[in-house]
């Protein structure tokens, strides 16, 4: 329901009126709930803001982790960051 508002003023609102009701549930579920997505609420106010996600940097940073796993039998952090580049900052070959 949070994503269905447009400004992140009255999303806020909402959040915190639904926190404070699910801090009262008798669910503890519901509590574990509230409670995890209130750490997280920044990010979602942001969210909602800017239209912007992590997606693109978690993608690339699987992508990292990927060629650190390939690069064992590099001999230099040299070749590995070439490899990086060459993947990942769609370089053209001439």
């Amino acid at each position: 329901k949070i994503f269905d508002y447009k400004k992140p003023a009255y999303a806020s609102k909402f959040f915190k009126k639904w926190y404070d009701k699910a801090l009262k549930s008798n669910i503890p579920e519901m509590k574990k709930a509230a409670k995890s997505l209130y750490k997280h609420i920044n990010g979602i106010l942001m969210h909602l803001k800017t239209g912007l996600t992590n997606a693109k940097i978690e993608g690339m940073n699987s992508k990292l982790r990927t060629f650190t796993k390939r690069a064992y039998g590099f001999k230099s952090f040299k070749y590995l960051s070439i490899t990086i580049f060459l993947a990942l900052g769609k370089l053209p070959f001439s």
